[in-house]
């Protein structure tokens, strides 16, 4: 590892992410999570289904913003037809099928929005440290400070850092009153407006369609009726039942939407005299972390309080290629000067 200098610990905040953990031979990566959820779990099955990701588990919480719109919809009419929900207005027609049809057709959201906070927190206090390896021993210090972006105790447990130097700023395993901070840091509406500029001039989104035989109909796709109707009443619903169906499904999906986002803006209110603290911050060493965009508001955050952000002095951990393309990214979004950076390899 390369070396790091710290003039005046006293002055020094330490960033700590998932690479710290997994440079102790902690098993923390996502991955890892994938694989003690077991290939035939229903929530892993969800996950890789209903996300539109090539690969969920490679940037996991960023792909939770990607909910498969059109596949959810498109289990509408299937869920309708196994319960064989009748039209309102017929006198056949049972509430409670048709409750049970909404609530199967919605149910990845269920699994998405309380199962997996529930898998995961069993999974994240169940992690252990492999031995007592100290190979960070040479670079950190009691006096200093700490961010701390992972739930886990081990900088306290290895390197016997102080509790009251830590801020565990996505929430601390320890602590069963504070529910762990986990999600994409994508703007709602700005994946939204993706998705729908992406997919509104798409054939079977046209508002008629032709049919087999060559006529023309009202087009009567869940996906169109619930996101590119311009009219509800001109909507080809077929019936009440299927109208309340599709929208109430449409409802459930952007709430699962804002539900999966990390709620960053809370985490800065509740830690915004922290924030300010730093105000005389000289040096930043960020150790394991992946510059990931989620995390930028943090950041931000700290460039903001501080009162000569200019002449922080930066050192940056890096482990792959992949890292270095990051940081390179990082330090011009933030606007951090090339000679205030000093890189070095984990």
């Amino acid at each position: 590892m390369a070396e790091v200098t710290l003039p005046n610990p006293d002055t020094t905040l330490f960033i700590i992410g998932n690479g710290f953990d997994l440079m102790h031979g902690i098993s923390s990566s996502y991955y890892n999570f994938r694989d003690t959820i077991g290939k035939n779990n229903i929530l892993r099955f969800t996950l890789e289904s209903y996300i539109r990701a090539d690969d969920i588990w490679g940037d996991f919480e960023n792909n939770l913003a990607y909910l498969d719109r059109e596949m959810m919809l498109g289990t509408v009419d299937d869920r309708l037809g196994d319960f064989g929900v009748l039209d309102e207005d017929d006198d056949d027609f049972s509430a409670a099928d048709f409750f049970a049809a909404q609530e199967t057709a919605v149910s990845p959201v269920f699994i998405l929005t309380q199962d997996l906070p529930q898998r995961f927190r069993g999974w994240i206090d169940g992690l252990k440290a492999n031995g007592c390896s100290k190979p960070l021993k040479d670079i950190l210090n009691h006096n200093s400070r700490y961010i701390n972006f992972n739930y886990t105790e081990f900088l306290e447990i290895n390197y016997e850092i102080p509790q009251e130097n830590i801020l565990y700023i996505h929430g601390d395993r320890r602590n069963r009153n504070v529910e762990l901070v986990l999600g994409h840091g994508h703007d709602t509406d700005e994946v939204f407006e993706e998705w729908y500029h992406a997919n509104k001039n798409r054939k079977e989104f046209k508002p008629r369609l032709r049919g087999r035989k060559g006529r023309y109909y009202n087009n009567d796709n869940p996906v169109y009726l619930g996101y590119f109707l311009n009219d509800d009443t001109n909507g080809n619903w077929k019936s009440q039942m299927r109208y309340d169906a599709i929208n109430n499904t449409v409802r459930m999906i952007e709430e699962y939407y804002e539900n999966s986002a990390k709620k960053t803006n809370d985490v800065l209110v509740t830690n915004q005299q922290y924030f300010k603290s730093l105000e005389g911050i000289k040096d930043i060493v960020v150790i394991g972390h992946s510059l990931s965009v989620v995390d930028y508001p943090y950041f931000k955050e700290i460039i903001k309080y501080h009162r000569n952000s200019n002449g922080i002095k930066w050192q940056i951990s890096w482990h792959s290629p992949d890292d270095i393309r990051r940081i390179t990214t990082f330090l011009s979004v933030m606007k951090i000067p090339n000679k205030n950076v000093a890189i070095f390899r984990t």
